[in-house]
């Protein structure tokens, strides 16, 4: 196997660990310089954040994560492999966390959260006016809270180090840059 990335070129990848949410690799590379190396990289499923409007507020939820601690987000999760589409996931995801179904729904585009690292990408969607419903998070999700914000009060958030999800934070600023338009 040899294949060109830019001005990378890959020449074999073994995998190092495999489990059920992840697989990790090493690639046997020549490097943009022409020396020979290794890359380290891990696949794991697409993402999902969604920005979800309901009486013009944002819903946020609060959440300990194991790594990295308390934070607020935007609701999301895994695209998984059940799932037709990224837009599929950010409706399901919702719905789990928050109860909310449906609204008019928008896709916000996509980022690469950690590039270096993975070539998993955050999908990002809206929905505006999703009608109420019963949540059901997944049991790691138990401490779930579902917060009711002002889009302003989520800038904020982002500015003073409580809403830290890169892909949230993201989604947020577009939400307010939108609005001031």
């Amino acid at each position: 196997m040899t294949e060109r990335r830019g001005p990378w070129t890959c020449h074999g990848r073994v995998p190092l660990c495999a489990t059920s949410r992840l697989t990790a690799y090493r690639d046997e590379v020549t490097l943009p310089h022409g020396g020979r190396g290794t890359y380290d990289w891990v696949q794991v499923p697409d993402q999902v954040r969604v920005a979800a409007l309901v009486d013009g507020e944002l819903l946020v939820v609060e959440q300990y994560h194991y790594l990295a601690g308390p934070m607020w987000q935007l609701p999301g999760g895994a695209v998984e492999p059940v799932d037709r589409s990224s837009c599929t996931a950010a409706q399901r995801e919702l719905a789990e966390e928050t109860g909310y179904r449906g609204g008019r729904w928008g896709d916000k585009g996509s980022l690469y959260a950690l590039p270096g690292l993975t070539p998993a990408r955050v999908h990002l969607w809206s929905t505006i006016d999703p009608t109420p419903s019963r949540a059901a998070p997944e049991p790691a999700e138990a401490d779930l809270l579902v917060r009711h914000v002002s889009v302003e009060e989520a800038v904020f958030a982002v500015r003073d180090g409580r809403l830290q999800c890169a892909a949230s934070a993201a989604l947020v600023t577009m939400l307010a840059l939108e609005r001031s338009q």
